[in-house]
């Protein structure tokens, strides 16, 4: 079905799916050039979306803050709870069945970039996927950071939005997170040595710094292996 504002989709009481097209063809047409109201980015919006989708009656990710959405896990890193990981993968996988999104990388159509993070076993667009939900859920924590968190909001927290964002990332590299979680580690556990942090500080930063190279070396093997 299709709407001419994002009230009328509500109003209606429009699906997920619905509501899923609907920011969809806003932002192709604002990304076309076209003058666009981009009138789903509202607190109320944002959170009539992370319903529909099947978040929490709590979890409207607009009204919380980064620590509340992500917040850190035994790998010493924020990561989105897996309820609502598998739930925005979800989305973006239904747009790109239904031809709603084409990713590219390189001016190539790049079909298989949530290839990796959807369920092993299952093939998507004819190439196999290999499960790693985990590398999704970090990475959605960390394009969280284009929302309310730092000052910089692009996307208030909007859960498409955000799966939008980690696209983009990916047409760069699929494995851009897992290179990412190495390169942010060593940052950090650099600065904690800079400023003489104490010594456990610096060993829960080595403790991280070693699990994001076995991850990052075990996806690159993978890689090397599937080619």
């Amino acid at each position: 079905m299709k709407f001419t504002t994002y009230e009328q989709a509500l109003a209606k009481r429009a699906s997920s799916n619905d509501l899923l097209g609907y920011v969809v063809d806003t932002l192709t047409k604002f990304n076309d050039g076209e003058d666009v109201a981009l009138d789903f980015l509202s607190r109320r919006d944002v959170g009539a979306f992370c319903a529909a989708l099947g978040f929490a009656p709590d979890r409207n990710w607009a009204e919380l803050q980064l620590p509340q959405i992500a917040p850190t896990g035994p790998e010493g890193v924020q990561v989105v709870p897996e309820d609502e990981a598998v739930l925005v993968l979800s989305a973006l996988k239904l747009l790109m069945q239904r031809d709603r999104l084409a990713p590219s990388a390189d001016g190539s159509p790049a079909p298989n970039l949530l290839n990796d993070f959807l369920p092993a076993g299952t093939r998507f667009k004819k190439e196999k996927c290999l499960g790693h939900l985990w590398e999704f859920r970090y990475a959605l924590a960390v394009e969280l950071e284009h929302g309310v968190t730092r000052g910089t909001n692009v996307t208030n927290n909007h859960p498409l939005l955000t799966g939008l964002v980690v696209m983009a990332h990916l047409a760069e590299d699929t494995l851009y997170y897992a290179r990412l979680w190495v390169m942010e580690t060593e940052g950090e556990l650099f600065n904690a040595e800079l400023d003489r942090k104490p010594f456990a500080q610096i060993h829960d930063h080595l403790a991280t710094l070693t699990l994001a190279r076995k991850h990052l070396q075990a996806r690159i093997s993978e890689k090397i292996d599937a080619a």
